[in-house]
């Protein structure tokens, strides 16, 4: 099973509002990080995270607010504290909060499309991938750097490495409207699905399961009831 829940960021008007109204939905760890944050829109999108999957516990595991507690893995990759049948995890960008739930091990990541960055490419995909971009042009090119991206960032969250990882120690290959992950000459025996949100954004997930993730649209009113 694999939910993708995602929000939209309300405008920076309301931003006192919505941190206000949805204090009592998230942890005081969380209120405390988030109330570190000089940047107000910084501090909301992670409200609005652990907000999110507070929700999607509760629609999909039956799992009320307050009877389990959230703690982080070694690189910080967040997870359910004592259960090992539930997982999710957040990603943000733009306008868009996301958070991927399942009962296998998951990663989500979102990125704001925009002009293809081929310095960091260079830089830091795989030599494979690099040799893909620089074949395409145009709109074509700017579409698969964020494509390689998300799908690169949602494999990483998925393992918990983050960027501590080399981006450059995996390939990510589009073919066949497949998307494979391999390192060498070895395909890892995981799934990545796109999450069709929204054109102007990529955003893929990770995870153990071949199975298209289900997409949920959420009212900031959902949230806050």
């Amino acid at each position: 099973m694999i939910k993708v829940l995602f929000i939209r960021v309300p405008s920076d008007e309301m931003y006192d509002e919505v941190f206000t109204s949805l204090q009592d939905k998230v942890s005081e760890e969380c209120l405390v990080e988030a109330g570190s944050f000089r940047n107000k829109g910084v501090a909301i999108r992670r409200v609005l995270g652990e907000a999110l999957a507070v929700f999607a516990l509760r629609k999909y595991f039956r799992m009320p607010f307050g009877s389990y507690r959230f703690a982080r893995g070694e690189k910080g990759k967040p997870f359910v504290a004592e259960r090992e049948d539930v997982f999710f995890n957040i990603s943000h960008s733009g306008v868009y909060v996301v958070c991927a739930v399942s009962d296998g091990e998951i990663g989500v990541d979102i990125e704001k499309r925009s002009k293809a960055r081929m310095e960091v490419a260079g830089r830091f995909f795989h030599a494979q991938e690099v040799r893909e971009l620089e074949v395409a042009s145009g709109v074509e090119q700017d579409k698969l750097f964020y494509d390689y991206w998300s799908v690169k960032e949602s494999f990483l969250k998925y393992t918990g490495t983050g960027l501590t990882r080399p981006l450059s120690s995996f390939a990510v290959r589009f073919s066949d409207g497949k998307i494979s992950l391999s390192e060498g000459m070895r395909e890892l025996p995981l799934y990545v699905y796109p999450c069709l949100i929204d054109t102007g954004y990529a955003c893929y997930v990770c995870g153990e399961y071949n199975e298209k993730p289900a997409l949920c649209a959420v009212s900031l009113q959902e949230l806050i009831c």
